[in-house]
């Protein structure tokens, strides 16, 4: 990576380990009997809040003293949209999907960031990324089409 956007060996090595283990996680859960409804979604992502919380108090985080209201809004729309529906939508998926297309997300929700910061913040879309994006949708609609 260029500029400041380098990092240590630790950070790599998370950024190699964590999507391999939620891989494995999501196939594995497959496998598992997991009570329907809302309950264990919302019993996982409370369980990671707070290890993420008693991190980021070992860490030496705190909250700024004044939130400004963009970050409040962003923060709301992750909830809902990235939390409650998202994960939501990721259990069912997995539960009644193969593993390949239900992890898909992954590939799209960077094509939905960039078309966002496109809307919203006003970023540019160029010709490289806008082919990438094409490519990545392309691939996914592939494997939707795949055999079921």
């Amino acid at each position: 990576l260029g500029g400041d956007m380098g990092g240590g060996g630790m950070a790599s090595l998370a950024l190699l380990v964590a999507p391999a283990t939620w891989a494995f996680g999501s196939v594995w859960s497959r496998r598992l009997p997991m009570p329907a409804g809302l309950m264990t979604p919302a019993t996982q992502m409370l369980s990671a809040g707070v290890m993420m919380l008693a991190v980021s108090f070992v860490l030496g985080e705190r909250m700024a003293d004044v939130v400004p209201p963009r970050a409040v809004a962003a923060f709301v729309y992750l909830v809902v949209f990235g939390s409650l529906v998202g994960f939501s939508a990721y259990g069912y998926l997995l539960r009644h999907a193969r593993p390949a297309l239900a992890t898909s997300y992954a590939y799209v929700n960077p094509a939905v960031a960039v078309l966002l910061g496109v809307v919203f913040a006003g970023e540019t879309l160029g010709p490289l990324t806008l082919g990438a994006m094409s490519a990545i949708l392309v691939a996914v609609m592939l494997l939707a089409r795949g055999k079921r």
